[in-house]
């Protein structure tokens, strides 16, 4: 073994025997990782090619490659530090998964393809004053080449830490997820020398729950996405006063909800989608009764704008094809719909002219506004009554991308609301309303009753926001202060809405 390699690297200790070395560049006198790999290694092209294609501040940055005597080397920068720790406190576990959890949520949304590491372990992790850096990309994949690797190209080398799907080249974004709780397993001392044993980890452990869902064999049973780990992650450090850190790269394809019978769940929806996400929502009520609530909701004490009709009693009927063609601009213009100046006035809401413009049993009608409302917002929700308006609930429920159904959290509710939707067909999305940590029916029960894939999350019951809501004459913005736990609830059922979009491919 040469002392120099490439008549530019010079070796000053051995890491691992024959393969890496630490080394200094004599072309600008900085530390350096040296990686060998024999001639015909196809991990060597795979390291390459990941560590060149991520652009990212906790990936090694590569100095060059080259080959030398019938060997391949890659030189990265040198990274100071060491492995997170064994036996390490729930809260510096929590913190070090969260930036997992975001590094795995960075190359799934700013990749394009998305990758996956493929060998997230305590090894492979680098800490330095609080900052984890990820090494060894051998096993990295982007996931449109997964289906056409064979299942022993993989390789496995991460003892316990390895999702069991790679075993069979069903590796995928899961298995990043199933790798993480296996490092939270580890460090909580929940991994002994005969493998993955969570029993040594407390069982009064509210991370302990978060490492099973991480560890379950099912592809299906673990999180969807890693935003929906970093949610509960954070959730646990700061209790009700958490500060979310969401990817701002996430997929802005326009989408369309039905929520039928809640508006309260609408609007604060909409608020959620304009303040955490920056989109531009806006909700729509189709009949008068719903359009009251509406008005109730929003700001009583809003103004109009010089561009906007003040004639509210003075009707102006457009045919679809007309009122289809105008843009939103004309819409608010014309008294059809409202802004606010929350968030920035990007959310919009129906004026008490618009349902008399809408017709909510014509199918093709539906059809046009729901489109009219994708080309015009990021985000546009249709609220209707239910039991009243079943035509209504039928169409939006067939056109939509969601519908979404907020049953109160107990059996009898969810259940009939449950045999309600299901004699429209098609596929609903439930979420537990004014759910309570003391007396609703556990969140585990619910997912047996609607289905795992058909439970998007609950929604905390509140006191401050029933009183808002109900006190009538003056009504505030109803959405919680930033940081609220009920708040947070919204941001992760739109979280997962996008992921389920993202999966599934298409209309759920």
């Amino acid at each position: 073994m040469n002392d120099v390699l490439n008549g530019r690297f010079t070796i000053i200790e051995t890491v691992s025997e024959d393969r890496l070395y630490k080394a200094v560049d004599t072309a600008t006198g900085q530390m350096a990782a040296v990686k060998k790999w024999v001639n015909g290694d196809s991990y060597f092209e795979a390291e390459l090619e990941a560590l060149t294609s991520l652009k990212h501040l906790n990936v090694p940055q590569i100095i060059c490659s080259f080959e030398e005597d019938g060997c391949k080397y890659i030189a990265e920068k040198w990274l100071d530090g060491e492995p997170p720790k064994k036996l390490s406190t729930s809260k510096d576990t929590v913190n070090l998964a969260v930036k997992i959890a975001e590094f795995i949520s960075a190359m799934n949304s700013s990749q394009c393809p998305s990758r996956i590491h493929g060998d997230i372990k305590p090894s492979n992790l680098i800490v330095n004053n609080g900052k984890v850096y990820f090494i060894d990309f051998e096993c990295s994949v982007v996931t449109e080449e997964v289906k056409r690797k064979s299942k022993d190209t993989f390789k496995v080398i991460g003892r316990y830490f390895t999702a069991p799907e790679v075993f069979y080249g069903r590796q995928c974004i899961q298995s990043d997820i199933y790798s993480v709780g296996a490092v939270m397993a580890w460090m909580m001392g929940g991994v002994d020398d005969d493998g993955l044993n969570l029993s040594r980890i407390a069982t009064d452990s509210r991370l302990k729950a978060i490492i099973k869902k991480c560890l379950s064999y099912k592809i299906e049973s673990r999180y969807v996405s890693a935003e929906e780990l970093i949610y509960d992650l954070k959730l646990i450090n700061s209790k009700t006063d958490i500060n979310i850190s969401l990817t701002k790269n996430f997929c802005r394809e326009s989408f369309s909800v039905f929520v039928d019978c809640n508006v309260f769940f609408a609007w604060e929806m909409a608020v959620a989608a304009t303040s955490y996400f920056g989109m531009k929502a806006c909700v729509l009520a189709v009949t008068d009764r719903t359009q009251r609530k509406i008005n109730y909701f929003s700001d009583i004490n809003r103004t109009y704008g010089t561009q906007n009709v003040k004639e509210e009693a003075i009707p102006c009927y457009f045919s679809a094809a007309s009122l289809f063609k105008r843009d939103a601009s004309s819409w608010l213009a014309k008294g059809l719909i409202n802004n606010t100046s929350e968030a920035g006035e990007r959310m919009f809401y129906s004026e008490a002219r618009f349902p008399g413009e809408a017709e909510p049993e014509n199918e093709e009608y539906i059809k046009d506004l729901i489109k009219w409302g994708k080309e015009n917002f990021d985000c546009v929700i249709f609220v209707t009554d239910r039991y009243d308006d079943k035509p209504a609930v039928k169409n939006f429920a067939a056109e939509c991308d969601y519908t979404i159904a907020t049953p109160l959290a107990n059996v009898d509710d969810i259940e009939a609301c449950k045999d309600y939707y299901e004699c429209f067909g098609g596929r609903v999305l439930y979420v537990a309303w004014e759910f309570s940590r003391e007396s609703s029916l556990p969140e585990e029960s619910i997912r047996l009753i609607v289905g795992e894939d058909n439970y998007l999350g609950a929604i905390l019951r509140s006191d401050e926001k029933n009183f808002k809501r109900n006190f009538a004459g003056k009504i505030q913005p109803i959405f919680m202060a930033e940081g609220k736990e009920e708040q947070a609830g919204y941001v992760q059922i739109i979280n997962r809405l996008f992921r389920v979009r993202n999966f599934k491919k298409g209309r759920v």
